[in-house]
């Protein structure tokens, strides 16, 4: 394991104010059941108070059916959201890392949904921006990785588990995501079916 966790920390704090080009920042970390220097539950009390309460009022917030208070809610926090944009009852957005969230003109949020920002693997960190390009549908239930793009008016069916860009005007089905072209048949430019 690394052990200038402060370097990585000062990286991570411009990729989070939009300073890198990257979209998704990864740094190898020991087993998340040990202090990694990126967990909230080894920040100060002050930190995890305001994460937590952070994380609680966006959870209420996003399971209400106003959807002019969760797009103004998650504007407050950071993210980018575009107009007529609608959050679908009980979706759900990451409340770590809130301002690595685009959502375009036009995108649809169905219920249920999760849009993560942020993961720890075994052996490793992950913070991604998560970009929803106009049109875009995210079907119920669906989930979005942190770091991936969904391209313009493509759409994720309910369920789909998406840890892959999603082209513009495809369809994502099933877990892992495979990628369909709106005919039915996998589009020619598939990195997996390559």
């Amino acid at each position: 394991m690394p052990t200038d966790v402060a370097e990585a920390k000062r990286r991570l704090e411009r990729f989070l104010k939009g300073e890198t080009e990257e979209r998704l920042f990864r740094y190898p970390t020991g087993h998340p059941s040990r202090p990694t220097g990126f967990c909230w539950c080894d920040a100060s009390a002050g930190k995890m108070l305001r994460l937590y309460m952070r994380a609680a009022i966006l959870a209420v917030v996003l399971k209400l059916p106003f959807n002019g208070l969760k797009v103004r809610l998650l504007r407050r926090l950071g993210a980018r959201v575009g107009r007529n944009v609608f959050i679908s009852a009980g979706a759900w957005i990451d409340p770590t890392f809130p301002q690595l969230v685009t959502i375009e003109d036009g995108v649809f949020i169905g219920m249920n949904a999760h849009i993560l920002t942020h993961e720890f693997r075994i052996d490793e960190f992950r913070a991604g921006k998560v970009i929803l390009r106009r049109g875009a549908f995210i079907g119920g239930f669906s989930l979005i990785a942190c770091g991936v793009e969904i391209g313009e008016d493509a759409v994720v069916a309910g369920g789909a588990v998406v840890g892959l860009d999603v082209p513009a005007g495809t369809v994502a089905t099933g877990n892992p995501a495979f990628i369909w072209n709106r005919k039915g048949t996998p589009p020619k430019s598939d990195p997996k079916r390559d």
